[in-house]
């Protein structure tokens, strides 16, 4: 290409977008996620051949160049080799030979080079985060350019550059960059994630840096873990889990790591509420607002002390500038020991003077402290008394048109705002997608427009079962909707999520339609006023009058949800290849397809179940038909074996989803609800063969309710 006619396209390229809204088709055709804010294609492109060179000018460049190598790697099998250059070497280079270079926009020559050939690389006002994070990407058909000012930015630039390598040539073993122009920076400077890690699942090692590496790709630099027990406290010996408590060893191990990435890990250690783990001992309980409770009471002074000395252990070993306090959900709070406080002087300003202890408590660490939005909101006139240091955390997660209502409060007051969406992942089969997409959108809009400084994307185990390789459409939403500016498009993230998480073939939509069948559960259930595909609903007895009554209410949905979640099974087995990018993440989106098919069926053969022997017990005078009809419940084939061995294989596949992330603590929980389900089902089994034989003798049954057939 010559030079002349890539000066000419590119200065089309930078023309700016004020909002997602706006996003261009080229912008459009790129699948890339986050999407960036300007982008121009040109006629043409580089391919990358074995002789490529990926040049870098910096040691410090060392992690963007390998993330790339391997992508080379892993979709073609050549390994390109790595060599630092001086700036002006690569420059040099790059104008007589093709190669990758990843430079700095720091350099006077990098940035003369770039703006003669149409890219925009100065400073500029109104677009303070390309100095911070922001990068740009010069392709041509005789190399590329990744340039930052920062490293950071530079490791953003080659994440995108990532996605843009198409395959091609004889078996696909090609890779190519289309010839472009790029400049890109975030809409949001911090951009979150929370995984609860203190209700169930608690991950190993290995996957949290699996976790932390493939955040990064989708330029996520916040990762905040919730705490309430699990680190490995020296000072309160009594309360971690010793099997799968975190060590001071392995926080730092974890911090070194994700600072290779360019995250900074957000240290979420509760001191209000969510603390029953401590407050269930005996010798915690002057500390407790009502015994063995939640909540801990701001009336004995020992309650700081107790502060002192867990974020004495916890807060030095995060070096990042921010630490999460919790204060979230002190229901608890006004009913105990602090109920003649919370009555003189109002329950508003009882929480606020404890936030304010805890922020004092904290000074000498220097760290700005986060708390949640939900009780502070409550008290609008107080909230111009917080220290202004503090950073408010507002956090709904139903989707609704619009979240100003508890943004504005505090800033209108003068605080910082981090706002807090849901990923939809906690008490059900499959995340609620549909429900959290919206959710996300339209809250990290609304934090756009008031200014918020990040996000916070939530996950959460509250009944201890969620596995995150379930969850990562959200998480991605979320780091595409905070990078990328206003109101981000659902659609067009779900029609890029193939290629941008699977390296799937561009004009294949293979996982995105896997994930709309299994959302539709949701959808389904809760058309027939059950929430949604939960696993209340999957654990509950079907042979009890309320499961009977949940049964009756699914049924009309049952086929319909069964066929989405066999759809979904039956793809993901025939195009598990398909996945060239995170492969391991296939496993955890079958077994919820193969959940939510047994959560079907199980709701289909307790009304079959009920059926055959209402129909028995009706007509006992004709001994065909009783026989007929007991074959049918708990033949070799009947519905009952059938119903327990899908349970017990369901038992298996968790436990085996389970063990790729987490560590052994608290499965036994979980496993414990499939043994308890299949029981049930085992003693249904021996009921009907009791029945049969006294029907044998007797020629009579017991009255259905007796065996728990309450569906007529």
């Amino acid at each position: 290409m010559k030079i002349t006619r890539w000066i000419s396209l590119a200065c089309l390229a930078f023309l700016p977008l004020a909002s997602h809204a706006q996003v261009n088709d080229a912008v459009r055709a790129l699948k890339v996620l986050p999407a960036p804010k300007e982008a121009h294609l040109a006629k043409g492109r580089f391919v990358i051949e074995p002789s490529t060179t990926i040049l870098i000018g910096n040691s410090e460049d060392l992690t963007a160049a390998e993330t790339l190598q391997r992508e080379i790697q892993d979709r073609t099998g050549m390994h390109l080799s790595i060599k630092t250059l001086s700036i002006k070497t690569t420059i040099a280079a790059q104008t007589t030979t093709g190669h990758i270079s990843l430079d700095r926009l720091t350099d006077r020559g990098l940035q003369s080079s770039l703006e003669s050939e149409g890219v925009k690389a100065q400073d500029e006002p109104d677009k303070p985060d390309l100095k911070k994070q922001g990068y740009v990407i010069r392709a041509t058909d005789s190399g590329v350019r990744v340039a930052g000012r920062t490293a950071q930015g530079l490791f953003y630039g080659v994440q995108t550059l990532r996605q843009l390598l198409r395959t091609e040539g004889p078996g696909g073993k090609m890779l190519a960059v289309p010839a472009l122009g790029i400049r890109d920076w975030p809409s949001m400077e911090w951009r979150g994630v929370s995984d609860d890690i203190s209700r169930g699942p608690i991950p190993t090692l290995d996957y949290l840096k699996m976790q932390i590496r493939t955040l990064a790709e989708y330029k996520i630099n916040l990762v905040g873990f919730n705490i309430e027990h699990v680190f490995d406290f020296q000072t309160q010996p009594l309360v971690p889990p010793g099997q799968a408590a975190l060590t001071p060893g392995e926080i730092k191990e974890l911090v070194e790591y994700a600072s290779t990435y360019y995250i900074t890990l957000l240290p979420e250690q509760q001191a209000f509420g969510h603390l029953h783990q401590f407050l269930k001992y005996e010798i915690y309980s002057d500390l407790a607002e009502t015994p063995h409770g939640h909540v801990l009471t701001p009336t004995n002074p020992k309650t700081y002390d107790f502060i002192r000395q867990i974020y004495g252990e916890v807060a030095p070993l995060f070096p990042g500038p921010f630490f999460h306090i919790g204060a979230d959900e002190t229901v608890e709070l006004g009913l105990g020991q602090t109920e003649a406080l919370a009555a003189r002087e109002g329950l508003g300003r009882v929480y606020l003077e404890h936030l304010q202890k805890v922020f004092e408590i904290m000074q000498p660490y220097h760290k700005q402290l986060m708390f949640w939005g939900d009780i502070a909101v409550k008290y609008p006139e107080l909230l111009t008394m917080f220290p202004r240091d503090l950073i408010a955390v507002p956090w709904d997660y139903v989707p609704k048109t619009s979240y100003e209502n508890i943004i504005t409060p505090y800033t209108n007051a003068g605080l910082r705002v981090v706002v807090a969406p849901g990923a939809g992942n906690w008490g059900v089969i499959w995340p609620d997608f549909e429900s959290a997409f919206v959710n996300i959108r339209n809250f990290v809009r609304d934090g756009q427009k008031h200014q918020a400084i990040g996000v916070l994307n939530s996950t959460w185990n509250d009944d201890g079962e969620s596995l995150l390789d379930m969850t990562w459409p959200a998480l991605i939403f979320g780091a595409a909707a905070s990078w990328q500016p206003g109101e981000s498009s659902i659609d067009d993230f779900k029609n890029s999520y193939d290629w941008a998480f699977y390296r799937n073939n561009d004009d294949d939509r293979t996982f995105a339609e896997v994930m709309e069948n299994l959302d539709r559960s949701h959808t389904l259930l809760a058309g027939v006023k059950l929430d949604n595909a939960s696993h209340e609903l999957f654990w509950s007895d079907p042979f009890s009058e309320v499961g009977a009554n949940m049964a009756v209410k699914a049924l009309p949905v049952t086929h319909d949800l069964r066929i989405g979640a066999e759809r979904a099974a039956e793809s993901l087995m025939l195009n598990r290849a398909k996945a060239h990018l995170h492969p391991g993440t296939i496993d955890d989106m079958l077994l919820a397809a193969w959940h939510l098919d047994t959560l079907g069926l199980k709701i289909q053969f307790t009304s079959e179940i009920s059926r055959f022997y209402w129909d028995a017990y009706r007509n006992q005078a004709d001994k065909i038909r009783v026989q007929d009809d007991m074959d049918e419940m708990i033949d070799i084939n009947g519905r009952l074996e059938t119903l327990r061995d899908s349970i017990t294989q369901m038992r298996k596949m968790y436990a085996e989803a389970w063990a790729r992330e987490n560590n052994p603590y608290w499965l036994d929980n979980v496993l414990l609800r499939y043994d308890n389900l299949a029981l049930e089902v085992q003693a249904k089994i021996v009921a009907v063969q009791q029945a049969e034989r006294q029907y044998a003798s007797t020629e009579n049954l017991p009255a259905p309710e007796q065996l728990g057939f309450f569906l007529k």
